[in-house]
């Protein structure tokens, strides 16, 4: 087989053609480029070598046979060139490779690359990879090792460096081990979400507005799923025939599967409203502030602490502990499996472990819509009586804006005014 000449190479047919040695000009529509083609251990590589004719015939010869010698000595070309091209990449740079690359199917990607952002850049952002010490990273995680981020913190940089290591022989795959060596046990204190006593659950349902908050609150109530889910819930999503909410999977946290919610009488309604207030496409609670597009996912807790919500302790309520509401209720009251009130609330071990999983595949639907129409009943049981009482002194509408966007003292205090009143 005769060599390639460089004077034919531009009237050469649209093909791949060989050079020898592993060398083949491949000759395409719209351009041409340079494959050096190898074996090793017993796989077929295909290593790029240049576009034509940036790269002549004479420097792809050149290129080829550089590669041949790598090759001749048991090593990876293409894995020999990453690794030289990796070379120097700063902590921040590769973070955000790897953020693209294997982050965006979380519930919220870019809770990741803030952490990022504030915790780790400020301190190793600028810095190579394969030049990180161990001293580098105990400098900014020793003052914080206690708190929760940390444990979180710790894992993320550890998936960065061992993201490089694959590419680069000179990183520290063990720096993180060193690190945890020296800083000993985090002895992470874990605090739960602090949640109001599901007793006041009703006097919550009585205290919210019909606004974008109110009405995606009264549905993560109602719904036990988690915030995320409910801000970024599009109309698509719901099936009011079947009257079934399917999230799509990768949004629930450790959820591998689609997630299905049974809708009750007061879901619908609440979706209802919502479409005739911001229309029927798109995000079902948009917000025009965010530069999402739908409401904020702080935007429960910032009307909680607003109106001084608190759990048994006094602490400040949060959106999230709202699950843990109808978890206690659910729990004291019904008394129902625990398995079944874990897949309610989302928790994959409401499905069991892998194995339990793989034989029985059931969501439960039914039980779970069983489950959520009482406690559709309870959340608006205070609402009901208060307005079936009223209802001949006032309008449903002078009900409803009297009771609406008070704190838990106020709603119980009116709640309790009127009743006596009236008796």
């Amino acid at each position: 087989m005769s060599k390639l000449k460089a004077a034919e190479l531009p009237g050469l047919p649209v093909k791949k053609h060989h050079d020898g040695a592993g060398l083949y000009f491949d000759k395409k529509k719209r351009g041409a480029s340079w494959i050096y083609k190898y074996t090793l251990n017993g796989a077929a590589r295909e290593m790029g070598l240049g576009k034509y004719p940036e790269v002549t015939l004479a420097k792809a010869r050149e290129l080829a046979s550089k590669a041949r010698g790598i090759k001749a000595e048991g090593r990876d070309p293409i894995a020999e060139r990453t690794a030289v091209r990796r070379q120097g990449v700063t902590f921040e740079e590769a973070a955000r490779e790897y953020w693209q690359v294997h982050c965006q199917h979380y519930a919220r990607p870019l809770n990741w690359l803030r952490g990022m952002e504030l915790n780790v850049f400020p301190h190793i952002g600028r810095k190579g990879v394969a030049d990180l010490t161990a001293d580098d990273l105990i400098k900014f995680l020793k003052p914080m090792w206690g708190q929760e981020k940390t444990r979180k913190l710790r894992q993320w940089i550890n998936a960065v460096v061992g993201y490089v290591s694959v590419d680069d022989p000179r990183v520290d795959r063990d720096l993180m081990d060193r690190v945890v060596n020296r800083l000993g046990p985090q002895n992470i204190e874990h605090e739960n979400h602090p949640a109001i006593p599901w007793q006041d659950a009703p006097a919550l349902w009585c205290a919210l507005q019909d606004t974008s908050v109110g009405l995606s609150m009264k549905l993560l109530m109602l719904t036990g799923v988690r915030v995320n889910c409910i801000v970024i819930a599009e109309w698509e999503e719901f099936d009011f025939k079947e009257k079934v909410w399917t999230i799509p999977a990768g949004r629930v946290k450790h959820w591998e599967y689609v997630f299905r919610v049974p809708l009750t009488g007061a879901m619908i309604d609440i979706l209802r409203t919502a479409r005739r207030k911001w229309g029927g496409t798109g995000y079902v609670f948009p917000s025009e502030a965010s530069k999402s597009g739908h409401l904020s996912n702080n935007a429960h807790r910032l009307w909680l602490r607003k109106y001084e919500w608190k759990d048994a302790e006094g602490r400040l309520a949060t959106a999230h502990g709202l699950r843990t509401t109808f978890r206690n209720w659910s729990d004291d009251v019904l008394r129902i499996d625990f398995m079944l009130g874990e897949h309610i609330i989302q928790h994959m071990k409401g499905r069991g472990d892998r194995d339990q999983r793989a034989y029985l595949r059931s969501d439960k639907l039914e039980r779970r819509r069983e489950v959520l129409e009482k406690w559709d009943t309870y959340l608006r049981s205070l609402a009901e009586e208060r307005y079936r009482r009223d209802k001949e002194r006032r309008s449903l509408d002078e009900v409803a804006e009297l009771s609406t966007g008070r704190t838990k003292r106020e709603v119980l205090e009116w709640v309790h005014a009127e009743m006596s009143h009236e008796e």
